[in-house]
């Protein structure tokens, strides 16, 4: 395996929701250029895994909308970040304690875990 051009990160605040506050959930996704050149971190082709499985609407999110040039030409050191508050209620059908996995070709994050408390 080859060194990795970009490192991941993904955070998901709060970490504890209940199923009616699971719309306050902030996901992010931070991409840093770890070379010495420009680079397209192709972060449209990024996959979050949910309990291993991909999530399509993760996929749409990442891959659709208006975006900063970095998004595209990384300078080499930088970082570039977005954050979806909208991902919620598709992520999370139930109560339950959710692993979110993002990955990119061979690159992975550190996974996160988000814990959806059942509505009392």
């Amino acid at each position: 395996m080859s060194d990795p051009a970009i490192e991941l990160q993904l955070r998901a605040e709060p970490a504890r929701l209940t199923v009616a506050t699971r719309n306050r959930l902030r996901l992010s996704v931070t991409a840093t250029n770890v070379t010495t050149e420009v680079i397209d971190p192709e972060l449209h082709r990024a996959e979050l895994r949910v309990n291993g499985k991909p999530s399509s609407a993760f996929s749409l999110a990442i891959g659709n909308g208006k975006r900063d040039p970095s998004w595209f030409a990384l300078p080499p050191g930088e970082s570039v970040s977005m954050t979806w508050s909208s991902l919620g209620d598709a992520l999370f059908a139930e109560a339950g304690e959710y692993t979110l996995q993002l990955a990119l070709d061979d690159r992975e994050a550190e996974p996160v875990t988000v814990a959806v408390l059942a509505d009392r």
